[in-house]
């Protein structure tokens, strides 16, 4: 069956715009795409919220929210150019990456980061129904690829995103010498008949993505699904040039896994950097690890969880069932935990101590970031039954005390719509007080649109919002004016869309 390109670049469009690890009240009211401003919009700064890199230390990434008009410029671009058509068969017959932009029944993968650490990580997808069928499909193909390998090689690319040369983006189809020679081409005579009409369209295309980020030739926006797209399309490029020198390898987004036959890592680390040069990135030396046969070592996490089920679970049960995979985790099966919580939701269980598992929930937001987000929602969805009491609420409150001093802007969003969803935060409490102090913009629209802030702190938020989208959101409620909502953005050519999007009272959070 052919597919849709038409609904799968909707909904690229319409559920990539808001990072896939944000709380669920952040969603895109397809009326913004109604009035779009004009090619050369107005440049105005991405907003970008920090979250764990899930890698055992305290790194930190960045995250982006583009400002919605050159979103839309960039959406409109990409739909009458069927750039996403482009992309998607230039990228699906590459049995090398194990991060492909669909899934079974043109499913829209949503790929949470990497986790890094040892060969067993848990590849996870958001699709529930596809989590265990994958992972161990993958690792079957892996073991496969490795058939008569010494060892495996990881290499890891440097600050995949931040160092994206965004002017490499026609190589994607024409590679990078057929890239360079329509450039030389362009440049002596931009109306040179011979200039390759892909190379025009992903010029252009350069262009319209660049007005995301201030017009800056580094750096692809880490957060939308285009832009997971775009580096599948880069990082498919490098995988063929790879490949044309004789190298077998599997690739999850920009981490490697090379098959090594014989005992010359140096010779294929030297190829692996001439590559990655030549399309702009450098090779990230201090993830640079090599593994010893066995390369594979992995559990069967959906059978382990139907194995430990039962109808009613009593202490001892639920004591087995968290333990195996917490257990799991500690030994290197890394989202193990996370698969679990996924599961859960999934398939609620009843019990018989509701306690016991409201402490394992809450425990483990204290001490998995990567199972934090898992936590607080399975909390959510079963509030009538995991009714948090006092002690559950102060515990909680002292977390996200301690992440707003942190400056952890993922975990505090989610710790907040888990005490506004179970009822158990005030207006202008010292919480809210100690949020409207902090530079989170996310969690202040957050306060705003569940009416936590009284008229003090309002202005307060108002007088020192930065981005956009607090900025918008305060327009919209009614608490700024044009004139203000101009002078803080510098609006010129997007004000029509601003002034729209108000009118039909379009919000950002629920």
């Amino acid at each position: 069956m052919p597919r849709n390109y038409t609904t799968i670049e909707k909904e690229i469009a319409e559920t990539g715009f808001f990072s896939e690890y944000l709380p669920p009240c952040f969603k895109l009211d397809p009326k913004v795409f109604m009035r779009a401003p004009s090619e050369s919009c107005d440049l105005i700064e991405p907003y970008y919220f920090t979250m764990s890199r899930y890698n055992n230390n305290d790194a930190r990434r960045n995250i982006f929210i583009p400002e919605i008009g050159a979103y839309t410029v960039v959406r409109n671009y990409i739909r009458q150019e069927e750039i996403v058509k482009d992309i998607i068969e230039f990228t699906e017959n590459n049995d090398a990456s194990f991060s492909p932009i669909l899934g079974k029944n043109d499913s829209i993968m949503r790929h949470e980061q990497s986790y890094g650490g040892t060969m067993t990580q848990l590849m996870e997808l958001t699709q529930m129904e596809e989590i265990s069928t994958n992972y161990i499909e993958n690792i079957v193909k892996k073991i496969i690829k490795a058939t008569g390998a010494k060892k495996v090689l990881k290499l890891d690319i440097s600050n995949c995103f931040s160092s994206f040369y965004m002017h490499m983006i026609p190589a994607i189809l024409l590679g990078v010498e057929g890239a360079e020679c329509n450039y030389n081409k362009f440049l002596k005579d931009s109306n040179d008949q011979t200039i390759d009409n892909i190379y025009r369209k992903y010029r252009k295309l350069d262009e319209v993505l660049r007005r995301q980020n201030l017009n800056r030739t580094n750096g692809l926006l880490s957060g939308p699904l285009i832009s997971k797209m775009i580096a599948e399309g880069i990082l498919t490029r490098i995988d063929k040039e790879l490949s044309s020198e004789g190298i077998r390898f599997s690739r999850y987004v920009d981490d490697y896994e090379i098959y090594i036959f014989d005992d010359d890592n140096k010779t294929i680390i030297s190829i692996f950097t001439r590559v990655l040069k030549m399309y702009g990135f450098s090779l990230n030396y201090e993830k640079t690890e090599v593994f010893d046969f066995p390369y594979y070592v992995a559990e069967n996490l959906e059978k382990i969880f139907k194995g430990l089920m039962k109808e009613n679970l009593d202490n001892s049960d639920l004591m087995e069932l968290f333990n195996t995979y917490l257990i799991l985790e500690k030994n290197g099966t890394k989202g193990a935990l996370r698969y679990l919580l996924k599961t859960l939701e999934q398939n609620p269980i009843e019990p018989t101590s509701t306690s016991l598992y409201k402490a394992y929930l809450l425990t483990i937001i204290e001490n998995n970031e990567r199972s934090l987000t898992k936590a607080c929602s399975l909390l959510i969805k079963n509030k009538e039954s995991l009714t948090l009491d006092e002690k559950d609420v102060v515990i909680i409150k002292q977390m996200l005390n301690r992440h707003i001093s942190y400056e952890h802007d993922l975990e505090v969003l989610w710790l907040l719509h888990l005490l506004i969803e179970t009822g158990n935060i005030q207006i202008d409490e010292l919480l809210v007080k100690q949020i409207v102090e902090s530079k989170n913009e996310l969690a202040k629209i957050i306060l705003i649109r569940k009416g936590l802030l009284g008229q003090e702190k309002v202005n307060q938020v108002s007088n020192n919002a930065f981005s956009w989208i607090l900025i918008y959101e305060l327009y919209v409620s009614g608490y700024i004016n044009e004139g203000v909502l101009i002078s803080k953005l510098n609006l010129n050519k997007n004000l029509l869309m601003y002034q729209y999007l108000k009118q039909n009272n379009v919000h950002f959070c629920d």
